[in-house]
């Protein structure tokens, strides 16, 4: 073993091209190696078949007459069920091997060619043999009609410049001879690959696999080179030592050897059935890959039996890398494309001819040196020397020995090679899309290898194709017979996926459980399958198990938090939402999210905000669609251009309403309702089964602005759509806009959904509206005193309300009361009492919070109505405000600028404040009447008092502006159509008022013209 480095020596033209071709076998050894572990991933990958579970998410939530109203979105929960991708046929593991084979072709021809005459010509035949399993012919590289003629051109150019080398240029050195046959395999392979009828990786694909049976027989002699190293790898242990008292006994070669052989005994009688017992045995490719290892060095030993015919230097030391190459390809290919059939006939003839030959070596060294073993000599030098029985003897018994297993076998192993090969054309045909002739070639390897799982897998993908269910069923349950492993029990359950098939579905997962207990993608979607029902238990347990045995633990927590989201499971599910964090599964970061605005929870870390360049995937849509909604108040609007890319991208139809609907949020909540409201409804129109979604949507958006006629006109629709949740909700709408007739009619109504908790709250407010204020004041609660106080605000005169608000005992109600007051007095325009009446409420109000926002939003206000600027300047900043309530700075710092005479300043604010507060009839009327003397000749004002009766129909102030600002621009008609609006939405006696208005106002607009046109 010390001369393993025996190239160290030799010259450069022939060290070099050697290492290189050792580094090439290497490179084969590793590849073969990673597709040993990773070839069935690589075939047939794991797949997940997600499933979308729609959940009610919180967005927002806004009280009026103490009952809170919330705005719910779609959130969604990402359920991720293992399935696996069909058979995929990939060329460039073809490719690769192709490229190998060449420069293996190019030393073997160099290395023949310094052979002498009767093996070199030996040689060449199998050259020409091994060129002739290519079927070049079936290419049409000069034509449409089969022909030889590229064949011969490969034989001729490759044996003859072989030859010339071998009888003519003998002084060529072997470094030149590989650079000139590498020459001449690039020309044949240009050649070939530019002129054949097909893609070149589909040529390549055609070469290794019709090819295939070559390179088997290639593999197997190799096989039979190396099969007996490891026995005299142990006789070099057992005699190397420098002194015979250092070197072992015959007992301890014995031993040893016996203890190899043994192994490879029981794995022989395991592959024939005679032993059923689960033994810890060597594998068989780690047995090949030590028989390689001694076999490297045992080559140049062994030039005492072959020295006659070609030196090791360089021929016999090439030829060993070359055969050894192409083993690894061989072996590497079969496991790369899951063909079964090959990899365990591959195993077969390793445990075949390493037992046999393994075997017979034995007894050659024990009938040959058994007594120089005893006696410690030094065996290994002269172990290719035989006194009485011959390498030939050997050699011959031991190839009889195999033969005969092979025949005790039912020729098995000939039956698998040609499964394969027909497994290899099937792969060819199904990528040259022909899928007739690929399933005949399956259908041919399934007669040879019956149920073996690549032909049947492949069968198994063709027929889901063709959404032939039963098909897929025979063929995946053949597999499963012959070698089962958990895809195709996974596979196989999901076929089972509807209702009605889930005992079968559970049957086939707890087979493959039994047969593979360390499967988390089995435990993972039995998990699933339980959830189904309500046996929470179960779920959890197989959840457990699938979370312990995962290679992905991420995923399979991303299923368990949307189980425990789905099953109100409170605590669990913020124990997983903290262990979680800081995870990157898409999927788990997505039920996060979803999970976090369910529970209204704040993410603590800012969430990395997700926004890939395409949504290809649904769980990058449902992680980008949760975080929107769960960072619709933060007042970013970044993520708006995001999702204007992702509504232009034609591939994401399926997400288009989504995906409107969160641009509208993300608008309505920063600061730009008109363009929200226009989007959500021209989703109420479009979407005709979700339409009260939308209006009821729209409604809640109303209450929150306090345009209360427009809540209850959307509310309306949204019932009329058959939104249930929207019946209580009308009736508060209507009660909030101090039209308690038709609110205690509408809550009434309320009984047709059959809900009993809605109705008991319908029945509740509707025996408020009904009493009159002095029995209120003397029996009611003091909740039932805060809302008849709400619902009757206008209508009260200031003792009653006065009376109502001292009546408010608790503490909490009492701030509700006495913010309600403000607001009375405010709309009275009684600043005194209103500023006494905020005082008053400073004291008992927390600092912070809602209450606190809205009483400082009443001071800020009243100093604005009072024209207390400097308090206003000074203050607004300062005062705790939320973010709604903070859009009112921009139209006090707009109204400001214009009283101290900075128009261009008041410009900017005004029409910024008029976008975000168009809602506000009293910043619209503000802002146009600023328009209106600004630019007086410009379409402003008018353009704003639009936008203002456009968004909020039902305001019978903007609807008087706008009339009268149609009549001042000239526009007649707009003005009369304003005045017909304006008959439904005033009392009579407030109608004839303004007629009167309107007419003063006709009459000086026309005045003014006729005097223009003067």
């Amino acid at each position: 073993m010390s001369k393993t480095n025996f190239w160290k020596n030799w010259d450069t033209n022939l060290k070099y091209p050697y290492l290189f071709l050792m580094a090439l076998a290497l490179a084969a050894l590793l590849l073969g190696g990673y597709y040993y572990f990773a070839g069935n991933t690589s075939a047939y990958a794991w797949d997940k078949i997600t499933d979308l579970q729609l959940v009610s998410v919180p967005v927002h939530e806004v009280t009026r007459l103490l009952e809170p109203f919330t705005l719910y979105a779609d959130g969604y929960l990402v359920l991720e069920q293992y399935d696996v991708a069909p058979a995929v046929v990939r060329t460039w593991p073809a490719v690769i091997f192709l490229s190998i084979l060449g420069i293996c072709i190019a030393f073997y021809t160099a290395a023949i060619s310094t052979m002498r005459q009767v093996p070199y010509f030996a040689g060449v035949l199998l050259l020409m043999l091994f060129l002739a399993s290519f079927n070049i012919d079936l290419l049409q590289v000069f034509g449409a009609e089969p022909s030889q003629t590229m064949l011969l051109m490969a034989i001729v150019l490759l044996a003859g410049l072989s030859y010339g080398f071998h009888a003519f240029w003998k002084h060529i050195t072997f470094g030149w001879r590989v650079v000139a046959m590498l020459a001449a395999v690039l020309v044949l392979g240009v050649a070939i690959l530019s002129e054949a009828e097909f893609a070149p990786s589909l040529t390549a694909l055609h070469l290794v696999n019709y090819s295939s049976l070559a390179t088997l027989i290639v593999t197997t002699l190799f096989m039979i080179w190396v099969s007996f190293e490891n026995i005299n790898a142990l006789l070099w242990i057992n005699t190397q030592a420098k002194t015979p008292e250092r070197r072992f006994s015959i007992w301890q070669f014995i031993l040893i050897s016996g203890l190899y052989l043994t192994n490879l005994l029981l794995l022989y009688l395991r592959h024939v059935g005679y032993l059923q017992t689960d033994l810890i045995y060597v594998n068989g490719y780690l047995i090949l890959l030590l028989s390689v290892i001694a076999g490297f060095w045992g080559m140049q030993q062994r030039e005492a039996f072959y020295g006659k015919y070609f030196p090791f230097r360089p021929t016999g030391a090439v030829l060993y890398l070359v055969f050894a190459t192409i083993a690894f390809l061989s072996i590497g290919y079969a496991f790369a494309t899951a063909n079964d059939s090959l990899t365990v006939l591959y195993h077969n003839l390793i445990i075949y001819t390493h037992l046999v030959y393994g075997g017979v070596f034995f007894l050659y060294l024990m009938l040959n040196f058994g007594k120089l073993i005893k006696e410690r000599k030094a065996v290994y030098k002269i172990v290719y020397e035989p006194r009485v029985f011959t390498l030939f003897s050997f050699f011959l018994m031991s190839t009889v020995v195999v033969a005969i297993l092979v025949i005790r076998t039912q020729y098995s192993t000939y039956f698998q090679a040609k499964a394969g090969y027909y497994n290899y054309l099937g792969d060819l045909y199904q990528a040259s899309e022909n899928p007739v002739l690929a399933k005949r070639f399956y259908e041919e390897s399934d007669v040879y290898d019956i149920n073996n799982v690549k032909a049947n897998y492949s069968l198994a993908s063709m027929y889901r194709e063709e959404q032939q269910r039963n098909n897929e069923i025979v063929h995946l349950k053949g597999a499963m017979a012959k070698r089962p492993n958990p895809k195709l029990y996974v596979r196989m359950a999901n076929l089972y996926d509807e209702k009605q098939y889930f005992f079968e579905k559970l049957y086939v997962l707890h087979e493959g459980i039994d047969k593979f207990p360390e499967s988390a993608e089995l435990y993972n979607n039995l998990a699933l399958l339980y959830m189904q029902t309500s046996v929470t238990d179960s779920t959890e347990y197989y959840f457990n198990l699938a979370q312990k045995y995962s290679s992905n633990e991420e995923a399979i927590q991303s299923n368990r938090l949307a189980f425990y989201t789905r099953q109100a499971m409170l605590e669990p599910a913020r124990a997983l939402l903290a262990q979680s964090k800081g995870g990157n599964y898409t999927s788990l970061r997505s039920n996060m999210a979803a999970l976090r605005q369910l529970l209204g929870a704040d993410a603590g870390q800012k969430d990395e905000v997700f926004a890939p360049d395409s949504l290809e995937r649904v769980e990058e849509f449902t992680l980008f669609y949760n975080q929107v909604l769960s960072g619709l108040s933060n007042g970013d609007t970044s993520q708006l251009k995001t999702i204007d890319r992702y509504l232009k991208a034609s591939g994401n139809q399926l997400f288009q309403e989504d995906l409107l609907y969160s641009k509208a949020l993300v608008h309505h909540y920063n600061g730009r309702p008109k363009e929200a409201r226009s989007i959500v409804e021209n989703l109420a129109l479009a979407a005709s089964e979700r339409s009260g979604y939308y209006y009821n949507a729209l409604a809640i958006w109303m209450l929150e602005e306090e345009n209360y006629r427009a809540a209850a006109h959307y509310f309306k629709l949204a019932k009329d759509h058959g939104y249930n949740q929207a019946f209580l909700s009308h009736g508060y709408a209507l009660a909030m806009a101090h039209d308690t007739e038709a609110a205690v009619n509408s809550l009434q109504e309320v009984g047709y959904t059959e809900v009993a908790s809605a109705m008991q709250v319908a029945d509740q407010l509707q025996q408020v509206l009904q009493q009159d204020v002095q029995q209120i004041i003397a029996t009611a609660p003091d909740a039932d005193k805060v809302k008849y106080l709400q619902a009757y605000l206008s209508q009260l005169q200031p003792q009653e309300v006065d009376a109502l608000v001292s009546a408010v005992k608790e503490k909490e109600l009492q701030r509700v009361a006495l913010l309600a007051r403000i607001d009375y007095l405010l709309q009275r325009k009684n600043w005194k009492a209103a500023n006494q009446a905020i005082k008053e409420a400073g004291t008992r109000l927390q600092p912070e919070g809602e209450l606190r926002s809205r009483l400082n939003l009443q001071q800020l206000k009243l100093w604005h109505y009072t024209k207390n600027y400097d308090a206003l300047l000074s203050r607004m900043d300062n005062l705790h405000l939320t973010n709604r309530d903070k859009k009112y700075n921009l139209y006090f710092k707009a109204s400001i600028a214009a009283a101290k005479g900075r128009t261009r300043e008041a410009a900017e604010k005004y029409s910024q404040a008029v976008k975000m507060l168009l809602y506000d009839e009293e910043v619209v009327k503000a802002a146009a009447a600023f328009y209106k003397e600004y630019t007086p000749d410009k379409m402003t004002s008018y353009e704003i008092l639009l936008d203002g009766i456009t968004y909020n129909p039902f305001s019978a102030e903007l609807h008087k502006a706008y009339a009268l600002e149609s009549l001042d621009k000239g526009l007649e008609s707009y003005a009369e159509q304003a005045l017909q609006t304006l008959q439904g939405l005033l009392p009579a006696s407030e109608y004839s008022t303004f007629i009167k208005q309107y007419e003063s106002h006709r009459q000086a607009a026309a005045e003014k013209a006729d005097d223009w046109q003067l």
